[in-house]
């Protein structure tokens, strides 16, 4: 038997397996009681209903997401009001892929199927899936525009600025945003008529944003703060459970209670931990060091759990064919091992994969344009699937063990 005839025989039960996985995956993560950042969610439509909507953007509140999320609460419970948002989002997303894009590659959406089964908080009820899906849609118009492919710039450009209000984490990706937005510029994409659209969501939630600039100057957006006078940075919490773990006091993936954290400061003083991104970075240069080298093997190791070989064939596709300089077409890699060196550089703790969904979910789309093609090399395409196949397998097992 040919290698084309066992790639044919591995896409098709890949194809199976994803699709029983992702299955399992949606029953599985809906069905689970709330935890992560889903509390600070649900109370954040409580306060809506308990305070109204103005003083609950001055207390900070992610606007765009809960907009989406408030009406479902009329009739659904508040938890799967949440959820509800999510799912709709990711049927948004391979609507825009198949209608808007229109790919028509069936191996795009078993991959894309397999990360969201596989990494689940896609599932989850926080606002990460809006950032997200947003975020993916101006990445792929800009890809659209490296490949000299049709841009709906004016759709991109509204998915930025949901992305932007929605997420204060935007801030870490604009490297790239603005090495996107400058090629589509480059590609001729201008304000036209229908720019109105765009700008009028931009105007709306700056307008809903009111509240919190005129209270306490900044946009509205979720936050993990303190409890009041407390005096004690989300930041330096994290350092501190930084230094903890290498200290063998704790486990990896793990932080120190707000508490724990107020009494390491007055142990040591105020200057014991840094507070801010940049102080973080410029504080141990030796640990920083360190740790980007030590965050940036685990993404890319981890990451293989929910991408397979894509992200190293990507990757080293692109290396091959820039002979390592970085030209248009790369937009799509070299973003993705850009944002994986920032997050290795800024997070001195550890690294949540799931802030990098959006150039995954990207590599995916690379990938699988390589694959149709025929850019990539029919053994690497069989053993991708082979790798996807016992990964989608394997997944499904774990989780029906679990229900």
């Amino acid at each position: 038997m040919s290698i084309e005839k066992f790639t044919e025989n591995a896409a098709v039960l890949f194809k199976y397996s994803t699709i029983a996985y992702f299955f399992l995956s949606f029953y599985y993560f809906m069905s689970l009681p709330t935890g992560g950042d889903e509390p600070l969610f649900l109370s954040d439509l409580q306060l809506i209903n308990n305070v109204g909507w103005y003083d609950a953007i001055a207390k900070n509140v992610s606007i765009p997401y809960l907009v989406l999320a408030y009406p479902l609460s009329f009739f659904l419970e508040d938890f799967v009001a949440l959820k509800t948002v999510n799912i709709l989002l990711i049927v948004l997303l391979f609507v825009y892929f198949y209608y808007v894009k229109k790919i028509k590659s069936k191996e795009l959406y078993s991959y894309v199927l397999f990360f969201i089964s596989t990494v689940g908080y896609f599932f989850f009820g926080t606002n990460d899936c809006l950032f997200f899906v947003s975020l993916i849609i101006f990445f792929n118009e800009v890809n659209s525009a490296v490949n000299s492919n049709k841009v709906h710039f004016n759709l991109a450009f509204s998915a930025l600025i949901i992305a932007f209000f929605t997420r204060e984490l935007f801030l870490i990706y604009l490297p790239i945003v603005f090495i996107g937005s400058y090629i589509l510029y480059q590609s001729g994409c201008r304000f036209t008529k229908k720019t109105v659209y765009p700008l009028g969501i931009f105007i709306l939630l700056l307008m809903l944003n009111i509240p919190s600039l005129q209270q306490n100057g900044s946009l509205s957006f979720d936050r993990k703060l303190p409890p009041e006078g407390l005096g004690v940075s989300w930041s330096q919490r994290q350092y501190l459970a930084q230094l903890m773990v290498n200290n063998g006091e704790l486990t990896n993936f793990q932080h120190p209670g707000w508490e724990q954290t107020k009494e390491y400061l007055e142990k040591n003083g105020k200057e014991s931990l840094p507070d801010g991104i940049l102080e973080s970075i410029t504080f141990d240069w030796q640990l920083t060091i360190k740790e980007f080298f030590k965050d940036f093997g685990y993404s890319i190791l981890y990451s293989f759990r929910s991408l397979g070989l894509m992200i190293l064939i990507t990757l080293g596709y692109w290396l091959k064919l820039e002979n390592n300089k970085i030209g248009r077409c790369s937009f799509v890699p070299f973003s993705t091992l850009l944002m994986l060196m920032i997050f290795s550089f800024i997070i001195i703790s550890y690294v949540e994969l799931r802030w990098l969904s959006a150039v995954f979910v990207m590599t995916i789309v690379y990938y699988s344009e390589l694959e149709d093609q025929k850019k990539i090399s029919k053994y690497f395409i069989f053993a991708n699937y082979i790798v996807l196949c016992l990964f989608s397998i394997y997944g499904a097992f774990k989780i029906f063990l679990k229900m």
